[in-house]
């Protein structure tokens, strides 16, 4: 029954989102968590042509809380293009504004009008992103661009989320509560 809730209310939240677009004040927002996040993307940390450590994500999950899911997740593909214009890390490949996509959408799916966000939903909503881009789509791509085997690059991303995911689930959930105490919009 709760999974159909879920669905239930992410198609409702989709079509509320939806009208976000139609808003100026909404897209003027988004574009300046687009340039927030443009900025924050350029300290990250480039390990390999495989790894890099970087937290922006906070920002599109927080763009996602007031806009929702549609709107976040088109503002994802453009500050995606952005951030390689800005800074480019190798050739430009689209799927990563895909990955961008997926993660504003789906921050968007769980935050998105919600009067309280518990611990619960910014957990799901982090484990959902980590594992759809980081586990799932991130070693597609690399594979595609590398030429290395999906498998050896998932089994290698597996320790690397083991580690990051705390970090990056209590960056999101601090910084969440901090936004929706300081500046509540529902």
């Amino acid at each position: 029954m709760e999974k159909e809730v879920f669905f239930m209310n992410s198609v409702q939240t989709i079509k509320e989102s939806t009208k976000e677009l139609k808003k100026v004040s909404s897209l003027t927002g988004t574009a300046l968590f687009m340039a927030l996040k443009a900025v924050v993307a350029q300290f990250t940390i480039t390990v390999s042509n495989v790894l890099e450590i970087g937290f922006s994500s906070v920002v599109t999950g927080v763009c996602a809380l007031y806009y929702g899911p549609v709107l976040s997740g088109l503002a994802g593909i453009l500050a995606d293009t952005i951030e390689y214009i800005l800074r480019p890390t190798g050739p430009y490949f689209p799927g990563f504004a895909i990955n961008e996509f997926v993660a504003g959408f789906l921050f968007g799916c769980f935050f998105y009008k919600q009067k309280e966000i518990s611990w619960k939903r910014i957990l799901c909503a982090q484990l959902s992103v980590s594992f759809i881009n980081n586990l799932l789509l991130t070693p597609l791509w690399l594979s595609m661009l590398y030429g290395n085997t999906f498998y050896a690059l998932w089994i290698g991303r597996i320790g690397i989320q083991l580690l990051r995911f705390p970090i990056d689930f209590f960056l999101l959930f601090i910084v969440i509560k901090t936004v929706k105490r300081v500046r509540p919009k529902y």
